[in-house]
This record gives C-alpha cells, structure tokens and sequence, in this order.
C-alpha cells in the first residue's frame, strides 16, 4: 500500500467543530427577533457573535465583530477569535448561521478526474489522456510539502531521476507551491504526495516501500516511455 497523507476538507475553528455547514440560531437559548423582522447589518453581526460567545465558545475566550457586510442576499460577517480573523454567514431574519459556504461555481469548473485504465510500474495508474507537453516536451509533475514525511521521502528521490533527464522532460517540481492545481485536481485524491508523469502515468502516495533503488528504477522506465527512451545512456 503507499504511503500518503489527505489533506483534511473539514474545517476546524479554534478546536471546536462545527458539524453540519447550517446552524439553526433558533435552538439555542439567546433572545429572538419576530421570524419577519429583518436584522441591520449591526444587529445581525452582533447576534451572530453573541451566538459564538454564548453557545460554542461559553467563556473559554471569546470573538469580537470586525464588520459586517450584505453578500447575496445574506450578510458575510467577520469577526477576529485570538487574532485569527474567521467569516461566517447569516441570514437577514437572524435565524440561520453558515460557518462554510460551498461555492458551486467552483465544483462546476474543476476537471473530470481521470479515468484509469490499467496499472503500470511502482503502482502507477495509467490513464488514456495525451501526454502533457510543454515546449514540445513530456511534464512531470511533483505535489508536495514540507510536513508531509511521506513526501520528504519521495521528493528527493524524485528530483534525482528527473535531474537525469535534462532537457528532455519539464519538471514542475510543485513542493510547498500550489501551482498547476487543475493537473493535482483531475489526478489526485487530494493525498500527498502526488506524481503525474506526462499525464499518462499518476500515483498518490510514496514508493517508500519498495525502497529508492525500485522507486527510482520505476520512475525511470516511466519516464522512458514518455521520451522514446531518451537520453540513450539513462533508457537503456
């Protein structure tokens, strides 16, 4: 099995977490307004902070208001808790509290994840996408970071074969950058670290358990393949 790290998707507020992405204001004891009246931008901010104060953070220490501002329909209220600066939403009528918001016009731009259609060497998925090119020359693509250890193993070894190969391929060596996310979207599960090798050949997760010597063998027939194994004196 290979060894990876998922980035976590929930969000995690001052150590507490909120379950659920809506929170009904009306189940917890704080003075209501009618269900028609509608709020003041004022109002609703400092409603939305007295609900923190009394009912989530119940003195442990406490969130003061920035400002609040209307935002599609409902207001965006931002508020500091021990100098982090936090936005939650709330309807106008007060009654309704949105630690997150899902933006739908993200979801509908990312790229189809890619299909496997086999498996290759070091347990690379092999996908029927065209091989990535830039300047005429395969891409390799290395997502990682710093604190991932699965990562801090994998990358040099990484760097090492894909040094071998020059000019031949366009290393983007994405350690710690949040660059090329559309490729780590379409060809990631979200884990680190990720390898994608010319689009054809993807893997989340380390070699770490075959070792370096199969790790760098496996990532130099892959590469291989891309090159028309080329240089000669590495794809031999």
């Amino acid at each position: 099995m290979n060894n990876k790290i998922f980035i976590p998707a929930a969000i995690v507020i001052i150590g507490i977490l909120i379950a659920g992405a809506v929170i009904y204001t009306n189940n917890f004891k704080s003075p209501e307004p009618n269900q028609e009246e509608i709020l003041s931008s004022e109002q609703a901010g400092q409603k939305l902070i007295d609900f923190i104060n009394n009912n989530i953070l119940q003195n442990q220490t406490a969130a003061s208001l920035i400002e609040t501002v209307e935002e599609n329909g409902i207001y965006k209220v931002k508020f500091n808790v021990e100098g982090e600066e936090l936005e939650w939403r709330i309807t106008k009528n007060g009654n309704f509290v949105f630690p997150q918001v899902i933006d739908l016009k993200e979801y509908e731009s990312l790229p189809e994840p890619a299909e496997e259609t086999g498996k290759a060497a070091g347990d690379f998925s092999i996908s029927n996408d065209e091989i990535c090119l830039e300047d005429g020359k395969p891409i390799v693509y290395f997502f990682g970071s710093q604190t991932c250890p699965h990562c801090q193993w994998e990358h040099p070894v990484a760097q090492e074969v894909m040094a071998k190969f020059g000019d031949y391929i366009s290393f983007h060596n994405n350690m710690d950058s949040e660059a090329d996310m559309d490729i780590f979207q379409k060809y990631s599960t979200g884990g680190i670290p990720t390898l994608v090798l010319g689009c054809k050949y993807y893997r989340v997760g380390s070699g770490e358990n075959a070792g370096k010597d199969q790790e760098m063998a496996d990532l130099t027939e892959l590469v291989c393949d891309l090159t028309d194994n080329q240089p000669a004196e590495i794809c031999q």
